[in-house]
């Protein structure tokens, strides 16, 4: 698999819990009740060439797409609470007169300034030149970027994530919240701790990774990376290297592996079902420890064979696919 061995490799899947702890200490703020106001502030940095957006938030959302060129353009909307009517209307008023945002030529950043936000939570609605390099970090609000050169890189505590149109890499590491991704036209990388990934339509490699949340992934284009904890696992149109593990989900693969081409699927406790076209053309190893094998496609015996094991052509054998299962069944039709 060698176009994904520029991604981050699974070792390092871990660092995503100390983004998590530390974007959750950013909700603390949102503790305390009292009076809220709201408001908005509106700024427009000018800029030259491919512009850089960093943008760290507690609470709020984010939402990022293409506007007109040579510009970005900001606007916050305001949630402000404090002890008194006339606390939060200060705060509110503070923050518009400074809003935590800067520019550094074509660096722009948004949030975690020194500011101190305290029960404060800010929607950013942004606006950049398609040529535009995000990097995002939000404690437990949603994230949602499309239409932009990219790379794109994320981290969320509890917040989902949304990334559509990017046209480099994607990157994203969320603690709880759904993750989707599509139509990425570099590679693609994804972390959760419980959240579900959805990943649809990528040019480059997938890897994919989550404690218990579900994944699927659709029309990939390169080798795809799948693992969960105890999700179930769903791929289609698969054409390329597979890899997929889980720990007490079913997986479910829709494709046709290309002539120099290996699958792994491995299941701790659930059914493997893979679904191939009639002129697919693979050697098969299968085997469930306590579970049935099901074939209803043409093959030819290779070795020996048993009720919990199979060993087979289908058509000239060319790629390989590997199925194993302790106890769900196997199904291939």
């Amino acid at each position: 698999m060698s176009s994904s061995d520029k991604m981050t490799q699974p070792s390092q899947r871990v660092l995503f819990l100390a983004e998590v702890i530390t974007l959750s200490a950013a909700l603390v703020a949102g503790c305390m009740g009292g009076p809220g106001v709201q408001g908005t502030f509106e700024r427009t940095f000018n800029v030259n060439g491919p512009v850089e957006l960093e943008v760290a938030t507690g609470s709020g959302n984010v939402h990022v797409a293409p506007g007109s060129a040579g510009e970005v353009r900001i606007r916050g909307e305001i949630h402000a609470r404090g002890w008194s009517d006339d606390n939060a209307r200060e705060k509110l008023s503070s923050i518009q007169s400074n809003p935590p945002v800067s520019q550094d030529n074509n660096l722009i950043r948004i949030g975690a300034t020194g500011m101190s936000l305290d029960n404060v939570s800010i929607d950013y609605i942004v606006t950049v030149p398609a040529n535009t390099a995000f990097r995002g970090r939000s404690g437990s609000g949603d994230v949602d970027v499309t239409g932009i050169q990219g790379p794109a890189n994320f981290t969320a505590g509890s917040g989902d994530i949304n990334a559509t149109g990017i046209g480099g890499d994607v990157q994203a590491t969320a603690g709880s919240g759904t993750v989707e991704i599509s139509s990425v036209q570099g590679q693609t990388q994804v972390t959760t701790g419980s959240g579900d990934i959805v990943v649809r339509d990528t040019k480059g490699a997938v890897r994919t990774h989550t404690g218990s949340g579900n994944i699927e992934i659709r029309e990939p284009n390169d080798n795809v990376v799948a693992d969960t904890g105890s999700g179930d696992v769903t791929v289609s149109g698969a054409h390329a290297d597979l890899r997929v593990h889980t720990g007490s989900g079913g997986i479910s693969i829709d494709g046709n592996p290309g002539a120099s081409n290996y699958w792994d699927l491995h299941a701790s406790s659930g059914d493997v079902t893979l679904h191939i076209p009639s002129n697919a053309s693979f050697r098969l190893y299968a085997r469930s420890s306590s579970g049935d094998i099901d074939t209803q496609v043409p093959i030819v015996m290779e070795g020996t064979t048993s009720k919990h094991e199979l060993r087979a052509r289908i058509g000239d054998g060319k790629a390989r696919v590997e199925i194993e299962t302790s106890s769900g069944n196997i199904t291939l039709h």
